[in-house]
């Protein structure tokens, strides 16, 4: 019986020594430090929104482990960058008074192996929503400060896929042109 059981140690250790292992990119690319966003626009607070949606994007997400202090070569920097944002009316009532407001933002996200000056992947994330203005002017206020707030859940939970999906593809050529 102790013969059969240290059969079966030895083979399940030994299979964790194998490069099969080594190619389970999701464990490479899941450790995480994000950097505080960085506003390119004349939008008053929206470094504050976008670091704070990012914060919690990425840490209720199982798939990363977001680090507090990065570990050089294991952890992904994660830089977000707010380019533009834009807002048009697009509904009317019959006074030709604005009814609603489409707001679109756009970023660029770049990432980098902690310790490292190249990026790993450079991309853009665009995504709308839209708001109504009826109420008074501060009930308008935040009424679009939570659509700048839904779009930002939506470029995070974007930039979490990509991380997710670019960093298989980046340890996958990594691996391949060892």
């Amino acid at each position: 019986m102790r013969l059969i059981i240290l059969l079966l140690i030895s083979l399940i250790t030994s299979c964790a020594t194998t490069g099969k292992v080594a190619h389970f990119t999701p464990h490479k690319l899941s450790h995480v430090y994000i950097e505080p966003t960085t506003n390119r626009t004349t939008e008053e607070s929206l470094d504050v929104i976008f670091t704070r949606v990012s914060n919690e994007v990425f840490y209720s997400d199982p798939r990363f482990r977001v680090d507090k202090t990065p570990l050089p070569a294991v952890t992904v920097v994660v830089k977000p960058e707010v380019k533009s944002i834009s807002t048009f009316a697009v509904g009317f009532d019959r006074y030709d008074k604005v009814t609603e407001y489409r707001m679109e933002i756009s970023t660029r996200v770049k990432l980098f192996r902690y310790g490292f000056t190249e990026p790993l992947a450079t991309f853009t994330v665009s995504r709308y929503d839209f708001y109504d203005t009826e109420g008074t002017a501060s009930e308008i206020e935040q009424k679009r400060k939570e659509c700048i707030e839904r779009i930002a859940y939506q470029i995070f939970r974007e930039v979490a896929e990509r991380i997710f999906i670019e960093g298989e593809e980046i340890e996958g050529t990594k691996e391949a042109g060892r």
